[in-house]
């Protein structure tokens, strides 16, 4: 998996806590007398009549400067925000039924995940001051409690807006009674933003001065600099744009490209062109977004501004600015003027995955293209947008967008659930650690001990592995699934909302299309579907740390633990054969031997002892 996200500058930040919705109530009597004391001291019936409210802010975020404006709907649910800080373009809204989100190449989409609509209505909610709305605009608000931070006491509201799932917690300054904490928790992460700086306009107190720093190190600023209350054109402003993005073609006009890749691990690896230098290893990830290595960036002469901190599925995070790129070619598609994360990509995948992989594709591509992984035949077959027929036994899968990653409907185990699709993840399901706690009953009473079980963006990723009893996607059902009962408790294996991420050993069962302009996903089974899960019987995770193969982890109570191998010893030979001359997939494919096959491995140890021993491979999973 590999999910890069950028930090949002939103001007009123909204959200917290993680819940489901309840039915609304009247606001609790300590809560009642917070809102009106607020309401009192922000001059909220000075804003009665006014219908809308633009305002405008000077923005700094994740280390790039730029503009915002915010347009509020005081009357309705609608609400809209215009963030540019070159290179990037922000733009996102909530018009009463869809979340939406554009990009700076006027490309549009929903996000219809639980996630990313309670994200946006809770945002809207604060902005459009609709806490001071009768009955809190249908809201559920309980006061909770009060608190004290540097010498200053708060009361404390938790609200929960209607049609939302994550309630928020704001803070009233008990001296003067204004807004001016609100603390967002969305699983492993937590965003406090400040309001400060209050200025009277039309009567009302408005925040000049706000700020948000996440625990992930991603911070915004954002100096207002006007506020105009029933401004022109609002009414525009506040409707979902149509999408406009003409950067994407197929040469010498065809309507469709084959590009052949590589199945490495249940990666999907092929060659693309930047700037027309290459070809350079990717791979095609629809859990990612456009990245590429800090030195295929300076290859291509694509130069990095700003600071961000992206992660995945790890507890870490990792460091990334974003470059311009003029020219990305796959086969004879071709997409101008994109933008790219610049990371560690060598560091995070090649490490882990034996190749010196030099960036991902994903999200970009696929939100132009009509996208086909034909696993049978080791072939991406991108086309442009249009009607095509079915192959008979063909199965179409509506999804919708989680961020920008597909999620689909699956049932676990009898358990109806949300799951994401992952081309990037090489393993079968990792169930999510919330799901896990909701749901106990869908872990096997066979699970081994803790260990690694991926690595990438923030570092190694940790689980219990056990045997699924079943998993449904559409009318397949598949059973005896290997899985990754994550235990991580950071990163996105730990937010809300989804049950489990499909990763690529499910997915190679399949020829799968992908029409995100549909937002259907057609599934056409293969002669890998019934395959039994297997998983290596010695109970490694490896990494190719300069050239050496290095152990990351040894899974307790398994052969490689008992033989006495721990984390950072380093296998030089295999059966007399040097690992140098082995490929790390090639040192892989070795455990997976059959149970009973003897391996001599010959161990040298972070003191520099040499040792040969013995390992009887053997099923713990």
């Amino acid at each position: 998996m590999s999910i890069f996200d950028v930090a949002g500058a939103l001007l009123f930040p909204g959200l917290v806590l993680v819940a489901t919705a309840g039915t609304p109530a009247q606001p609790d009597a300590r809560a009642s007398v917070v809102i009106r004391e607020s309401a009192q001291a922000m001059g909220i019936p000075a804003l009665h009549g006014v219908r809308t409210v633009r305002i405008e802010a000077a923005v700094s975020l994740v280390g790039l400067s730029g503009t915002g404006n915010q347009w509020i709907d005081l009357a309705g649910p609608g609400f809209a925000e215009y963030v540019t800080v070159p290179p990037l373009v922000q733009d996102d809204g909530y018009d009463g039924s869809v979340t939406w989100n554009r990009d700076r190449s006027g490309l549009v989409w929903n996000d219809g995940s639980d996630a990313g609509r309670s994200t946006e209505i809770d945002t809207a909610y604060v902005a459009r001051m609709a806490l001071w709305r009768p009955n809190a605009d249908g809201a559920t608000v309980k006061f909770g409690g009060t608190k004290t931070d540097k010498g200053r006491a708060y009361d404390v509201l938790t609200v929960l807006p209607a049609a939302s799932k994550l309630p928020m917690d704001l803070w009233f300054d008990r001296h003067t009674h204004v807004l001016s904490r609100e603390i967002l928790v969305f699983g492993p992460l937590v965003t406090t933003t400040t309001f400060a700086g209050y200025r009277r306009i039309g009567g009302a107190l408005f925040p000049f001065s706000v700020q948000a720093a996440g625990s992930d190190g991603n911070t915004a600023t954002n100096k207002v600099t006007r506020v105009v209350l029933d401004p022109a054109d609002a009414g525009a402003q506040l409707r979902r744009p149509a999408s406009s993005v003409h950067d994407f073609s197929i040469a010498n006009g065809a309507t469709s490209t084959t590009i052949p890749f590589t199945l490495h691990e249940n990666h999907v690896y092929l060659n693309v062109m930047l700037n027309f230098k290459g070809p350079y290893l990717f791979i095609f990830d629809t859990g990612g977004a456009n990245v590429i290595d800090p030195q295929i960036a300076q290859a291509i002469g694509a130069i990095g501004k700003g600071s961000a901190q992206g992660g995945g599925a790890g507890s870490g995070t990792e460091t990334a600015s974003l470059a311009d790129v003029d020219t990305l070619q796959v086969g004879d598609a071709v997409l101008k003027h994109q933008l790219f994360a610049v990371a560690p990509v060598r560091m995070g995948f090649g490490v882990s995955a034996g190749k010196s992989v030099d960036g991902i594709i994903g999200w970009e591509v696929l939100a132009r293209f009509v996208t086909s992984f034909n696993y049978a035949e080791n072939q991406v077959v991108l086309s442009l947008p249009g009607d095509a027929p079915l192959p008979a036994n063909a199965q179409v899968i509506p999804f919708v967008l989680y961020g920008t990653q597909p999620q689909i409907d699956c049932t676990i185990d009898g358990i109806p659930s949300e799951c994401s699709i992952d081309t990037g993840a090489r393993d079968s399901l990792t169930i999510f650690s919330p799901y896990l706690a909701a749901h106990p009953e869908v872990q096997p009473a066979k699970l081994s001990a803790d260990g690694v079980n991926g690595f990438g963006f923030g570092g190694p990723a940790s689980g219990k592995l056990g045997r699924l009893r079943e998993i449904q996607i559409g009318s397949f059902r598949l059973n005896d699934l290997i899985v990754d009962y994550t235990t991580q408790t950071e990163g996105a294996l730990a937010a809300p909302f989804i049950a489990a991420n499909i990763g690529g050993n499910v997915l190679r069962r399949f020829d799968i299309t992908f029409d995100y302009g549909k937002q259907t996903m057609v599934l056409v089974p293969n002669a890998a579907l019934d395959d039994r899960d297997q998983y290596e019987r010695i109970g490694l995770f490896l990494l190719n740390k300069g050239g050496k193969v290095t152990v990351a982890d040894a899974r307790p109570g398994t052969p490689a633990a008992d033989a006495g191998i721990a984390k950072g010893d380093v296998i030089s030979t295999i059966d007399g054969t040097p690992t140098s001359a082995m490929s790390l997939e090639d040192v892989r494919a070795t455990f997976y031997q059959a149970a009973g096959t003897v391996v001599r491995l010959g161990i040298i140890s972070k003191d520099g002892t040499q040792r040969t021993v013995s390992v009887t491979l053997r099923d713990f999973v």
